[in-house]
């Protein structure tokens, strides 16, 4: 019993929250398949459609389409109308936002739900300081569409037609030089429920959070031990409000508590063996407080069931 005292006085020392029973739960339920298996996907970027709790994944020239049971329901390869896709966006009135590229030409196709063009939403209204803005995510929240460029950590809002609502320069509201900006870069990015940011930059091994009214927060140190970073990636928030962080080099993915960031509980781990996890990179949450994380070496889209007894 002392050793069990003088174990949890040190890890909360360490700032780690031991998981007593009861508490936050892990558990894998399956990897993203079609009817002939797991999709071996590689670093798949994930995005979602709320209303209808359905997955969106995108490698390659392709999108895969996932029903909330895990299986492909529907797949569209590359058109020439609309380009090479980086990501889709499902909008308010179901139609798909799809940002694609044309040679250098980066932009929004919007698309029914099957994919098919019906006409290009050019963003109108960008000020100066965001006439070069190139965006390789696009995110869909509250009526409203957020693009990113994670290169030059900027984030456009706009409406669903494309008209220009606000701009954020991530870089200049942490106080960065422009050296800083061009040798960082964002490993990942997430709108928070108020419609703050959270989002992750590898070179500095810090987690941000940009509330809607302004307020920043950080955390986060290099290391190798638990609750210390690697290369981080992807981040989501849970239906609790807990923080997930993704590391790229640990092969993990950790919890924490949003109020102190203290650690509640790493899961994942280096391996090959089902639920484990090979470079993982993008991280999602549904509605069912399930998480869905992308790996490298065709690992595909692993899927958990988070469960926090504390709620």
């Amino acid at each position: 019993m002392k050793k069990t005292v003088v174990l949890i006085i040190a890890m909360i020392a360490m700032g780690v929250c031991p998981a007593f029973a009861g508490e936050y739960g892990v558990n894998f339920l399956y990897t993203l398949s079609d009817f002939s298996g797991t999709k071996p996907f590689s670093s798949a970027r994930i995005n979602q459609d709320f209303s209808k709790n359905e997955i969106y994944a995108m490698v390659g020239e392709a999108v895969s389409i996932f029903n909330s049971s895990g299986m492909e329901i529907y797949r569209f390869d590359y058109d020439p109308n609309i380009g090479i896709v980086s990501d889709v966006a499902v909008m308010s009135n179901g139609q798909l936002a799809i940002l694609a590229s044309v040679g250098p030409l980066t932009r929004l196709v919007r698309c029914n739900f099957r994919a098919e063009p019906l006409g290009v939403i050019n963003l109108t209204g960008l000020p100066p300081a965001f006439a070069k803005f190139s965006p390789n995510r696009v995110y869909s929240h509250d009526g409203k569409l957020y693009q990113v460029s994670f290169s030059t950590m900027q984030v456009v809002v706009t409406d669903e037609q494309g008209v220009f609502v606000k701009g954020y320069d991530l870089a200049k509201e942490l106080g960065m030089s422009e050296k800083e900006r061009d040798e960082s870069g964002l490993g990942g990015f997430a709108i928070d429920r108020d419609g703050g940011f959270l989002f992750t930059i590898p070179a500095t091994a810090r987690v941000y959070l940009l509330s809607a009214d302004g307020k920043q927060r950080a955390f986060g140190k290099r290391g190798s031990a638990p609750g210390r970073f690697g290369v981080v990636t992807g981040i989501a928030v849970d239906q609790a409000g807990n923080i997930l962080v993704v590391d790229k080099l640990r092969c993990v993915v950790m919890i924490f508590n949003r109020s102190n960031f203290a650690l509640i509980k790493e899961f994942g781990n280096r391996g090959f063996r089902p639920g484990d996890l090979i470079g993982p990179d993008d991280i999602l949450i549904d509605r069912q407080n399930r998480a869905y994380v992308s790996s490298l070496r065709k690992r595909g889209i692993s899927v958990y069931q988070l469960s926090d007894g504390g709620k």
